[in-house]
């Protein structure tokens, strides 16, 4: 089987847009890799870094008869964030016109946490919650063959009669070192490390000259119930073996020569003997096999790092590392379920700094507990600790799938699921007591 997977535009609705390799969907190389090993070819189309046309739609439309054109699928893959709403509407839509007998599946966290709404809404033909390799091997190889017993299928949505269905939910997933490693090339990657790495995350390109960042997953699920959070399905946190690893990072060197590497997952640091174990095997790899480059990390503050572990860091060629701050306020972080302690962050982040090794994260405002103390508690943290650091403010958004998503629908603050998606990149919600004008000041 042929199978045409379409990664979402960047930021869609600010045509034009670049995007570089530490923004990379890498949930989609995983599911070509999982589509090649059982047999099917696979084609992938990345609508980024594509200047020229008038608007972001005259652009996807012009890639996407291309691509069905060149690639001839038997199947399409699309997916994406809740924020791709509108891109993936439209190339649903196109497809549509452009050969309804196409069979679309949908996947990606916009429809895991919201999939009666999203399945309903955008009507692909199919869609797959949670994670998809296994899953949507199984539904091409069952069109394949010109089978319908999706039934066999967990997680999958499908049309009978005109009527949605969805089968078993099942997260149970097997450990990840069996899981195949994601295969880039069908989604232009050589021309994104080339040509658009100033495109990346600024926390990203300025550690080498010229920098070639590639990302790397080393585990996946998170144990936290973070309310602005969408870990909540139950899936169990999973982390991969050192060795599993290790061999992937030499893949990939091997291949891409790459000089700065991005671990994507937010715990990699709360096993202890895992992570020193990765920095012996990084240590060693730099002497004998000449491996060269810079890496970035970030994970819970209960992970606790210490002088020690910062020093073994820095000489394993850590540069910059990142324990979830999000607020500096007691009272703020209890309401978000953070379980952290903001005196143990900045202990942390002045044992780093005397390591050689440079801070990032967040201050997000605007939590329902915050207030104008917490606010102030915040940028007094910012002040004292953060000035040589890298630190973002952000207004803090009620995404589907978070607690914060079901405390505005409880409260009356989003009222209508169609008009939040379609807006969900241009409106922000107060959750606080506080004027919109107010809230304003500090998160836009």
């Amino acid at each position: 089987m042929r199978v045409l997977l379409i990664i979402p535009t960047y930021m869609y609705h600010k045509y034009p847009t670049f995007v570089s390799t530490s923004d990379f969907p890498v949930g989609f190389a995983y599911l070509a890799s999982a589509l090649k090993d059982a047999g099917h070819v696979v084609y992938g189309l990345n609508p980024n870094n594509a200047p020229g046309f008038s608007t972001g739609f005259e652009m996807l439309c012009k890639k996407l008869e291309g691509a069905l054109t060149e690639s001839k699928p038997d199947l399409i893959g699309i997916g994406g964030l809740c924020t791709d709403y509108h891109f993936i509407k439209d190339a649903i839509g196109l497809i549509r016109k452009m050969d309804p007998r196409l069979p679309v599946v949908c996947g990606g966290g916009i429809v895991t946490h919201d999939a009666d709404f999203i399945f309903r809404n955008l009507s692909p033909d199919y869609c797959i919650i949670g994670e998809g390799e296994e899953n949507l091997v199984q539904l091409a190889d069952m069109i394949e063959r010109g089978e319908n017993d999706y039934q066999k299928i967990d997680n999958l949505g499908f049309w009978r009669d005109g009527k949605a269905v969805f089968t078993k939910a099942n997260f149970k997933y097997g450990p990840v070192d069996r899981i195949a490693y994601p295969d880039y090339d069908p989604f232009d990657w050589d021309n994104m490390l080339e040509k658009f790495q100033l495109a990346n995350r600024n926390l990203y390109r300025y550690s080498r000259i010229n920098p070639k960042v590639m990302p790397i997953v080393a585990a996946r699920g998170c144990p936290f119930s973070c309310t602005f959070c969408v870990h909540q399905i139950g899936v169990k946190y999973r982390d991969r073996s050192v060795e599993n690893i290790m061999e992937e990072i030499g893949m990939l060197y091997e291949k891409y020569r790459f000089n700065v590497l991005v671990f994507l997952d937010e715990l990699f640091a709360v096993k202890k003997d895992r992570l020193k174990k990765i920095c012996r095997a990084l240590i060693d790899a730099k002497k004998d096999i000449g491996w060269d480059f810079n890496w970035t990390f970030q994970t819970h503050a209960s992970a606790s790092l210490n002088e020690d572990d910062f020093r073994l860091l820095k000489k394993a060629g850590c540069y910059l590392f990142s324990y979830g701050l999000e607020s500096a306020s007691p009272k703020v972080l209890t309401s978000m379920r953070k379980k952290t302690n903001p005196a143990h962050i900045a202990e942390g982040i002045k044992i780093a700094n005397s390591a050689g090794i440079g801070y990032a994260g967040n201050l997000i405002f605007g939590d329902i507990a915050e207030n104008s103390e917490s606010i102030s508690t915040s940028i007094d943290f910012f002040a004292k600790y953060c000035r040589d650091n890298h630190l973002f403010f952000a207004h803090i958004q009620p995404y589907p799938g978070s607690r914060l998503f079901d405390i505005c629908f409880e409260r009356g603050i989003i009222r209508d699921k169609q008009e939040f998606f379609e807006t969900i990149v241009k409106k922000s919600y107060n959750m606080t007591s506080f004027p919109d004008a107010t809230v304003n000041e500090w998160t836009l």
